[in-house]
């Protein structure tokens, strides 16, 4: 595949996949934008490709457009829309003109986009001072941002309070087999108690009602995965 032929208009697309409450009431909260392609080809594997021959910046932005051009066709678009964003794109000088054309293009973004930042970008990018502000500029449009795969990287912790995070995705590891391990139950109990009065928990990748239950017993306030919603180019009814 040539790696060029990805701006060809029909070649990615999304699927969205539901984000729920699961404190009291099951609630939809929004949708999360996935990258999907036409060739079925690895959307990592894609960024990958983009990466080496030096068109991430382009990709990412293409994806970003088509993700909310895509929400906001869909009748049934309600909620918030979570798309993810590679760092380095944040930082491109071309960033702040880029995403000043999206919110007037869509008006009724504002106060609804959340931005996904890999917690496991390499930590020389976080650390660059730009990052910070750039992210506290979006503030203008009501952007909120979170931080995607919490606790895959080596200073998840030192990120968290650094940045204070609007909203924490926690990795899937810790929802698989949740009900049945002790360790990861103290663990979503204490970073609970940590974090939860300033910052929205999302717990990633439910797959089962037991592990919910357990969530929620918890008091982690959002959950999405296959058990709670699939991904789809169609939003809920």
């Amino acid at each position: 595949m040539n790696i060029f032929s990805i701006f060809q208009d029909d070649f990615i697309y999304h699927d969205y996949q539901p984000l729920y409450t699961i404190e009291q009431t099951q609630s939809l909260y929004g949708y999360e934008a996935l990258l999907r392609n036409t060739h079925k080809m690895n959307p990592e594997k894609l960024f990958q490709s983009a990466i080496k021959a030096n068109i991430l910046y382009k990709l990412d932005t293409l994806s970003i457009s088509k993700a909310i051009e895509g929400f906001f066709h869909n009748r049934n678009q309600i909620g918030k829309l979570f798309v993810n964003v590679y760092v380095t794109t944040i930082l491109h000088p071309s960033f702040h003109k880029y995403f000043d054309y999206l919110m007037d293009a869509f008006p009724t973004l504002r106060g609804r986009l959340v931005l996904e930042l890999n917690e496991s970008t390499p930590d020389e990018l976080w650390q660059n001072p730009l990052l910070a502000k750039t992210l506290k500029s979006l503030r203008h449009y009501d952007v909120l941002y979170a931080i995607d795969d919490f606790g895959q990287g080596t200073a998840s912790i030192k990120k968290s309070i650094e940045f204070e995070p609007d909203i924490i995705k926690l990795d899937r590891y810790f929802a698989k087999n949740l009900a049945e391990s002790e360790r990861k139950q103290r663990f979503l109990s204490f970073f609970n108690q940590f974090y939860g009065n300033d910052t929205l928990i999302i717990l990633e990748g439910i797959e089962q009602e037991e592990d919910m239950l357990v969530a929620k017993e918890l008091g982690i306030t959002l959950g999405q995965g296959y058990y709670l919603g699939r991904p789809s180019k169609q939003l809920l009814a």
